[in-house]
């Protein structure tokens, strides 16, 4: 019987069919939320969320196939994977409406204080009025334009926003039949009123925001990240919150998870925070979950899987028999 360790803490969580499609396939399902360098021994197959996945780990286990439980694979060392052999799954668009909401939902809250007034209402009873924005009329910028980033935009066209988009990968002839504008990242930067990170964390977008992007930032605009912590230089916008260089920020994601508890955020009075929890709806997890273990019985049934990211092992499965999927 075939072994799947889970990692990925939602797994199966709050819906059994994915734990039943595995074990109907006739797998064996352990659950753990830590491994270390031995972690992946005796298990043929893993279903990871957060946890890292280092080349010695991967060494030391016969795991055959990575199921990523999302789709950021920052913490799995990918070319130790390629090089063994190991295909790296992902679950695309699953979590793509969930994480566009949260991202709307921060727009309004900074737009309209709602979590300064609340707190000043309903911990401090205070009845204090304050003076919000309008989001028709504003300006949205989109740094990256994949699944979430065109479901931020689509939605923010809804409420009257001009919608700007960097995504050198994406063309401008598609963004303007969309009703977006194709645009250089300064001049969104220089132009938004919000801007909204959609890009994956690799050497390329670490510290794609760092002081002098920043800089280009009206006073009076707001940064949201619901991408990867990494993607923002944090003691750069730490900085730029308590000098008032942007208004103000909405985080999902940081460096360190969870948040240390001395962390210089905690005394940024114009950010709003949460614990990455930009994909935790129950329809989302469920997405992910039945993705990620579909991904591991195609596998073993010899198909390869829909969303593997190192492309480089499917021509290895295919001269070992795998079928690709129409």
């Amino acid at each position: 019987m075939k072994r799947v360790l889970v990692l990925a803490r939602t797994f199966g969580k709050y819906s059994n069919e994915p734990l039943k499609l595995l074990q109907d396939n006739g797998f064996e399902v352990e659950r753990r939320e830590n491994v270390d360098a031995d972690g992946l021994k005796g298990f043929d197959a893993v279903i990871v969320g957060v946890q890292k996945i280092t080349r010695e780990m991967m060494q030391n286990s016969s795991v055959k196939i990575i199921a990523k439980h999302g789709v950021g694979v920052d913490n799995i060392d990918l070319e130790a994977a390629t090089e063994l052999g190991i295909p790296v799954t992902v679950t695309p668009n699953a979590n793509a409406v969930s994480v566009a909401e949260l991202t709307i939902g921060f727009i309004f809250a900074l737009s309209k204080k709602l979590i300064d007034l609340h707190n000043t209402l309903y911990q401090k009873r205070q009845f204090v009025s304050s003076v919000g924005l309008e989001l028709h009329g504003k300006t949205l910028g989109v740094v990256g334009f994949g699944s979430i980033g065109k479901e931020v935009a689509k939605r923010a066209l809804c409420l009257g926003m001009r919608v700007l988009v960097y995504d050198p990968y994406v063309e401008e002839s598609v963004l303007r039949e969309l009703g977006f504008e194709k645009v250089e990242l300064d001049q969104l930067l220089r132009q938004s009123d919000f801007v909204s990170l959609h890009v994956p964390l690799n050497e390329s977008t670490r510290h794609l925001i760092d002081r002098e992007k920043l800089s280009l930032m009206k006073k009076t605009a707001y940064l949201i990240n619901t991408a990867r912590g990494g993607v923002v230089d944090e003691e750069a916008i730490i900085e730029a919150l308590k000098n008032g260089q942007i208004a103000g920020a909405a985080l999902d994601v940081f460096n360190a998870e969870p948040l240390p508890a001395d962390s210089p955020f905690f005394d940024c009075p114009n950010v709003i925070m949460t614990p990455h929890v930009g994909a935790h709806t129950y329809e989302a997890i469920l997405r992910m979950n039945m993705i990620a273990a579909e991904s591991i019985v195609d596998f073993f049934s010899g198909k390869i899987p829909k969303y593997v990211v190192n492309n480089e092992v499917i021509p290895r499965l295919l001269q070992r028999g795998f079928a690709r999927q129409t």
